[in-house]
């Protein structure tokens, strides 16, 4: 044992050897992974899913549905006015994600207030403006899924989603997607 104030140049030989031996292993698992990607890693497109028909719709009404996987719950809105991305014959249906971007919350739609609330956390959005935060904790609006309409049959399908996705990343065709997190740090992409 050293006293007070020696180094013990045993020790600083072993930490130096297990962070050397370390740093070995880390690049090895790096360079593991590099050679099991071979080259960008590509994502599939996002998939065309029938949710509604017009039919089902009532002007104020909402319709619950998953996209684009089959437990991310998402809100069909019929406003009764014309919205920016709107579709149907008067553009007045859009779609958002029902997951709260404060803390992952169920929102929902009252139709009475003409928004969109979270009942977690009070946060509230506002879906004649791209379900932009207008109150509580939430920072960002809720992701808007990109839906067309089909007049000859009345069909309403889903096509995509808009900011912020997963990471901020989605599959071709996503360029709108500018939120992206990087080492946990939200950064414009």
């Amino acid at each position: 044992m050293s006293g007070e104030g020696e180094v013990d140049e045993g020790r600083r030989r072993f930490i130096k050897a297990v962070g050397l031996a370390s740093g070995f292993i880390a690049l090895g698992g790096v360079t593991a992974v590099l050679k099991a990607v071979k080259g960008p890693i590509t994502v599939p497109p996002w998939p065309r899913v029938r949710v509604a028909n017009i039919a089902d719709l009532k002007t104020g009404g909402d319709f619950s549905f998953n996209y684009p996987l089959e437990t991310t719950p998402n809100l069909v809105l019929k406003l009764g006015r014309g919205v920016e991305g709107g579709v149907g014959p008067d553009g007045d249906i859009v779609a958002f994600s029902q997951i709260c971007q404060h803390m992952g919350c169920t929102v929902q739609w009252k139709a009475e207030r003409g928004r969109i609330e979270c009942p977690c956390h009070a946060a509230f959005y506002d879906p004649l403006e791209g379900a932009k935060v207008v109150g509580g904790p939430s920072l960002y609006p809720l992701p808007r899924v990109k839906l067309e309409y089909e007049a000859s049959t009345g069909d309403i399908y889903a096509v995509g989603m808009g900011p912020p996705v997963v990471f901020g990343y989605g599959p071709p065709g996503s360029d709108d997607v500018d939120i992206v997190l990087i080492g946990g740090k939200l950064v414009s992409g």
